[in-house]
């Protein structure tokens, strides 16, 4: 019973996330997204995430795991925009 239980769950997660993508796709595909992970230190860029439509998903979560991973010295910052139809 625990093991349909677990598929059941994992189904139905594995489901939305691809339907959050495709959702962002369809409403949003010119909205764009960046995130820097940023040394508090020095100031520098450290990474760079980027991404339009439904690319830009999950791209705060992906530089504020790879800024833990970095360690206490980084911070997410993100920006956002929109593409012009011709871009």
């Amino acid at each position: 019973m625990k093991t349909k239980n677990l598929f059941l769950l994992s189904a139905s997660s594995l489901f939305l996330f691809s339907c959050a993508n495709i959702a962002r796709g369809l409403v949003t595909p010119n909205q764009c997204k960046e995130c820097a992970v940023i040394s508090l230190t020095t100031g520098d860029t450290i990474q760079k995430f980027q991404g339009c439509g439904s690319s830009n998903v999950r791209i705060y979560e992906d530089a504020a795991v790879f800024a833990y991973e970095h360690g206490c010295d980084a911070t997410v910052v993100c920006r956002t925009w929109k593409l012009d139809e011709g871009e």
